[in-house]
């Protein structure tokens, strides 16, 4: 069903790398959302108030705050998709995650709206009505998001979209809600328990735990959060990869949304080789990552002498030295300063960005023991905290 939706409504829909191609996807399955959910909007409010039930109507304001969070995702993706301009030069990428974060507004803004009127039907209770027309309605909720959980999660998987996966995560809670909103009735019809008010509380605070959830996610993706660790190793492999690559350090990630993300980093080339020769290779793998990561990458290149066996040999010391304070450090940018009475030893540290060590008990430290090499060499050290 999925793929047949995207042949009849997705033109090209297998080129899912064409920015176009991924816009149609999100604005298509936020418009079939939106379809879906005022089906079940005007169903649900129709059966509440024959049936009298709070449960329902609990669960039919939740499908119009999906109405609102589903127009958030359509405009989010349209949006997105516009070319950068001069006050937003990187694009507008980033619209698809101020959707995301409109949608968890709305779903919290229910939430608590239905908590306030489950609250009222437990102290104030009022007699409810069973009919068949409410499980059936209540059954083709169930099936009918359960469906767009599917469809949704497809997508999200297929132009590797948060927001339609949010949605298909979405619809797979509402579907629990609902099926609880249908034990309800069940229990009522069977032994006169009415307990529609109480599932109705277990429902509202359900969607503001789902609300919650997905604005910490927006919340991370906005504020600049760690990028994929499986991808950033595939990504310095691939560097590494090639001859003449000796080491990368200082590598940035930034996310302007889907298909607009930019990359820095340091790489250490053998400064004996030419430097056009070099220059080629960089243009080389910063043409390859964007062709096969859809990342622009920038490299900067570091001139390593190779050739200097005392400075090779110094920095495999000084490493051991800074490993051996903790596994997880490393040292990069080494070069030697001689000079008639001393000799300067310059070199960047990169500890993970969650340590806490103060830089200057740090630095003294890896000093110390590099003055018990040789007591000529004085280190001058900066401290990097890793972004990956």
């Amino acid at each position: 069903m999925f793929e047949l939706l995207c042949k009849i409504f997705i033109k090209d829909h297998e080129n899912t790398e064409d920015e176009k191609v991924r816009e149609k996807y999100g604005t298509f399955f936020s418009v079939f959302s939106i379809f879906c959910n005022i089906l079940m909007v005007i169903f649900k409010l129709i059966v509440s108030f024959v049936s009298n039930s709070v449960s329902i109507r609990a669960d039919a304001l939740n499908n119009l705050s999906d109405v609102g969070s589903n127009l958030a995702s359509y405009f989010g993706f349209a949006l997105s998709g516009k070319h950068p301009d001069a006050d937003h030069p990187y694009g507008h990428g980033r619209m698809e995650y101020v959707s995301g974060m409109v949608v968890s507004f709305l779903i919290l803004l229910v939430g608590f709206s239905s908590i306030r009127d489950s609250l009222e039907k437990i102290l104030h209770p009022e007699t409810i009505s069973f009919s068949y027309l409410s499980l059936f309605v209540l059954f083709f909720s169930i099936a009918l998001k359960l469906f767009m959980s599917y469809i949704n999660s497809k997508a999200g998987d297929k132009i590797s979209s948060e927001t339609l996966k949010a949605a298909a995560a979405d619809s797979l809670n509402d579907s629990i809600m609902t099926s609880a909103t249908l034990l309800s009735l069940i229990i009522f019809r069977v032994s006169g328990i009415n307990i529609d008010a109480y599932i109705g509380l277990a429902v509202s605070f359900f969607v503001v735990y789902a609300g919650i959830g997905i604005f910490r996610n927006v919340l991370d993706t906005i504020l600049g959060k760690a990028p994929d660790r499986e991808e950033i190793s595939k990504i310095e492999e691939d560097i590494r990869s090639h001859e003449g690559i000796l080491g990368i350090h200082d590598l940035l990630l930034h996310d302007y949304g889907p298909s607009h993300r930019f990359m820095s980093l340091h790489a250490e080339v053998d400064s004996s080789v030419p430097i056009m020769e070099t220059h080629d290779l960089i243009d080389n793998i910063e043409l390859e990552i964007l062709n096969k990561y859809k990342i622009l990458t920038t490299i900067h290149m570091d001139p390593i002498d190779t050739k200097d066996e005392e400075m090779v040999k110094l920095k495999e010391k000084v490493k051991q030295i800074v490993t051996s304070i903790d596994k997880d450090y490393n040292i990069h940018d080494f070069r030697i300063v001689r000079g008639p009475t001393h000799s300067n030893l310059v070199f960047d540290v990169l500890i993970p960005a969650q340590d806490r060590i103060s830089h200057e008990t740090l630095k003294k430290e890896i000093s110390d023991k590099v003055s018990e090499i040789d007591k000529s060499y004085r280190c001058v050290i900066q401290i990097d905290h890793s972004f990956v």
